[in-house]
């Protein structure tokens, strides 16, 4: 597709894109009812996912693209669709999203690789704004979102994304449904944002607990939560968590309570 219209994916905005509208179809379907929503959809490349998306009727969809190459093929879009699509030329990482929409809002995208986890931890900011997100990450990244206590890959972005959301791995995708082809697997994963955080917990305080403890994953809580607490032991003790577990070993619920002690 992206041969006819003569345009190649660029290796530095890391574009992937899709050009089956059955696997583009299939995402948006994950995002459930969409008719009472404006959505979201960031990087849409050739405007596949764009189509499968206006298909299901959304009350407005705003695409954001930084790529202006892209342009010719989203006004088409935009006049095909008269007033329910608008396509803005910008980056992604520079807008914030609620300046240019009403809620409610749902946010569904293939999102560029290099950008996702920045992405997804500026919107965490404002995460009450939105209802839900459907996006395809790298596996490995979204291996890390969905992980739960005692897995590898459970760390600060698990944490702070099920703070405050209900996160579902949907399905993983091999390299061939892109073009060019990534050396990484794919998965799109559902993001459902609660209407109060699990836990009260200041974030800030969240986060430095966080930082200490798995900037050195491997060492015991005890040893790393020096750096933020005096009395390490004695508070550990209060709050009847064990001062020999490792970070990966604690539920969020933990943590909160440790950040809450500070």
């Amino acid at each position: 597709m992206h041969h006819i219209n003569r345009i190649y994916p660029k290796k530095e905005l890391s574009q992937c894109f899709i050009s089956s509208t059955h696997i583009t179809d299939q995402i948006v379907s994950y995002a459930g009812n969409i008719s009472d929503y404006s959505i979201i959809e960031i990087g849409p490349g050739l405007g596949t996912m764009t189509y499968s998306i206006l298909n299901k009727n959304p009350k407005k969809l705003i695409s954001i693209e930084k790529d202006s190459r892209l342009l010719p093929i989203h006004k088409k879009i935009v006049d095909e669709f008269n007033g329910k699509y608008e396509f803005i030329l910008s980056d992604a990482l520079n807008i914030d999203l609620r300046n240019i929409i009403e809620p409610p809002v749902k946010i569904i995208a293939n999102l560029p690789y290099h950008i996702a986890i920045p992405l997804l931890m500026k919107w965490v900011n404002y995460i009450d704004f939105f209802t839900s997100f459907t996006l395809m990450f790298q596996k490995e990244v979204a291996d890390r979102i969905v992980a739960q206590p005692n897995n590898k890959n459970y760390g600060t972005l698990s944490i702070f994304i099920q703070l405050l959301s209900n996160v579902q791995k949907m399905e993983d995708f091999g390299p061939e449904i892109f073009s060019p082809q990534p050396k990484v697997m794919s998965s799109v994963i559902n993001i459902i944002v609660l209407s109060k955080p699990r836990f009260n917990v200041d974030h800030n305080k969240l986060s430095q607990v966080l930082k200490v403890t798995f900037g050195e994953r491997r060492k015991m809580i005890r040893s790393t939560l020096k750096k933020l607490i005096n009395n390490t032991d004695e508070i550990l003790q209060s709050l009847n968590i064990n001062n020999n577990l490792r970070p990966e070993n604690l539920s969020i619920e933990q943590f909160c309570k440790i950040a809450n002690s500070i």
